[in-house]
């Protein structure tokens, strides 16, 4: 395998380190709660649905934020 080629994440996988509230995750992120709606409702962050309740695992609010990142070594 590729050194940097990584195993495809499963349901199972992503929520294995839990889930955040859509509050703690503005929380955790800094970023509003609308803009989490945003990025849920246009299919950029997965998230599970509890009754009416949206829960997103943590592992991919991880990877939608590591996804944002800019890479500060690169000339611009």
């Amino acid at each position: 395998m590729d050194a940097l080629a990584q195993p495809a994440e499963t349901p199972e996988s992503l929520v294995a380190d839990g889930a955040v509230t859509v509050r703690q995750a503005a929380a955790f992120t800094g970023l509003g709660k609308t803009a989490l709606y945003d990025a849920m409702d246009a299919g950029r962050l997965a998230y599970l649905k509890v009754g009416k309740r949206r829960l997103i695992p943590r592992r991919a609010l991880v990877k939608w934020l590591a996804a944002g990142l800019v890479d500060a070594t690169r000339p611009a």
